[in-house]
This record gives C-alpha cells, structure tokens and sequence, in this order.
C-alpha cells in the first residue's frame, strides 16, 4: 500500500515529458507545401531588392549652392588651343606699331587701326610695313625720324571720325612708300605694289610712283595718288560719304584732306 502511495506521489511530483509538453506532428505533405511557397516568393524578393538598389545609385544628387569639393578655385584654365585667336592676333599687330600720345590719341587711333584691320588685312600689313610710329603732333604730315617713318596727325584730323582718323593713316603710310621705293631705286629690286594694284611687278617701272622729287608736278602727282589710296580705305571701312567725296573731290593743290599745320614741301633743284 504504501509502496503505491508513494509511486502514485512521484508520478504527480515528476510527469512524464509527454504531459507536460505533448508533441505535435504535422503531416509531412503540409510541410512541402510551406516550404514550396518559401522557394517561389524568394526570386521576387531578391528581384525587388535589386530594383530598389538600382534606383538608389543612379538617383542624381541635389548638388544645388554647393560647390565641388576637390576643385581648386586657383588654377587656370588649360589652354583650348596652340592656335591664337584672331582678336589675340589683331591686339598682337596693332601693339606693334608705336603710339605715341594722350592715352585718348591712343584709343582713337587703336580702334581706327582695328577698323582697317577688319576691313582689309593686306592693308592693315600694308601700313605696319611702311609706318612705325604714329604720333599726335600740331600737324599731320609724314616724316623720318632717326630712320624711322613716323606718321604725324593732329587733334583735328585724329578725332574728327575714326574712318577719317584711319583714312589720315592710310595716306601717311602711302608716303611712306613713296619714300621707300625712292630709295630702291637706286638698288635693283622693285617694291611692292600697295593693295588693290596689280601684283605683276614687271608692269611697273624700278620706282611705282614715277616720282623723281624734281618738280612740284611730281609732288602734286604723289599727293593724288596718296589720296586715291586714302580714298579706297574710307570706302572699305564704311566712311560716310561726305568724307569720301571730300578726299575724291580734292583739288590738285588742296593738300588739306591729308595734311595740314605748319610743313615744307622740299623739292629738289
């Protein structure tokens, strides 16, 4: 009896794992098919994934108000080309000719230049070949000094209009070249025809201009054609046409279109 009692007590004290916690088997078909849903909803998951990946690397950032990080504000551009520009080129050509003067008888002469450079490159090479200083005097005439040719303009015909201030230019370099081929003549070679002439020298006598500094006749001729030459630069640089008619128009002893103020016409005896 007693030895019931005490088993039917431990019994009650220690059950049987199976009591306390009973197992519960599934069948083996239910967990085949969880399994199966597992193994077809993953490829949309990783699919999903991926899509969200890709939207978040390729979204462009808000770089609005802020500036690059690495870049350095100091360093210079690199150069787009070895070749110079054509306003590098013009600055280039024009700097080479010696202005002397206010710094305004500097601008309006600069920009007179830059008409004539626009307009017609072979004239502008024309007049830098045969012009080396231009400077503001109280006349306007051509002459050496210290060898060099210098092209004098006063006030009055510098800062009358920029076409009449190049016109002004044009003539003076003209006589320039009379003086120059004057010197060849002594030499064997023939100078050059100044632009719009024919460029086929063997039609042109050892000195183009056909002037000997012997007469007034001859001076009076060079001053004809010194105009002519300051006429064709007017009309390419657009000059009105008053100034043009004016220069066209001139008597044979007029010499005021390109000159003027207190000068000598020296002719040899």
């Amino acid at each position: 009896m007693g030895a019931e009692i005490r088993s039917s007590l431990l019994r009650t004290l220690y059950p049987k794992p199976s009591t306390l916690y009973p197992v519960v088997m599934e069948p083996e078909h239910k967990s085949f098919f969880k399994v199966h849903k597992v193994l077809s909803v993953l490829p949309l998951l990783l699919l999903s994934a991926g899509g969200l990946y890709y939207i978040l690397k390729h979204t462009p950032e808000d770089t609005s108000g802020k500036a690059p990080q690495d870049f350095n504000f100091g360093r210079a551009a690199p150069a787009a080309s070895s070749v110079p520009s054509p306003a590098a080129e013009e600055a280039k050509s024009i700097a080479a000719l010696d202005i002397q003067g206010s710094p305004e008888f500097k601008s309006q002469v600069t920009r007179a230049l830059k008409l004539i450079w626009l307009s017609d490159r072979d004239t502008f090479l024309f007049i830098k070949r045969y012009i080396f200083v231009i400077r503001n005097e109280d006349k306007t005439d051509f002459h050496m000094d210290g060898g060099l040719p210098v092209a004098a303009i006063s006030n009055a015909h510098a800062f009358r209009s920029l076409p009449w201030c190049a016109g002004i230019i044009a003539h003076q370099a003209f006589h320039s070249y009379a003086a120059f081929s004057a010197k060849k003549k002594k030499k064997a070679g023939r100078a050059p025809p100044p632009p719009g002439a024919s460029a086929d020298t063997g039609k042109w006598p050892v000195n183009p201009l056909n002037f000997d500094f012997t007469s007034l006749d001859s001076l009076l001729a060079m001053e004809a054609k010194a105009s002519r030459f300051q006429a064709k630069v007017l009309r390419e640089i657009g000059a009105s046409r008053q100034e043009v008619n004016e220069v066209v128009k001139r008597k044979p002893r007029d010499f005021k279109p390109g000159h003027d103020g207190k000068y000598q016409l020296l002719v040899k005896p």
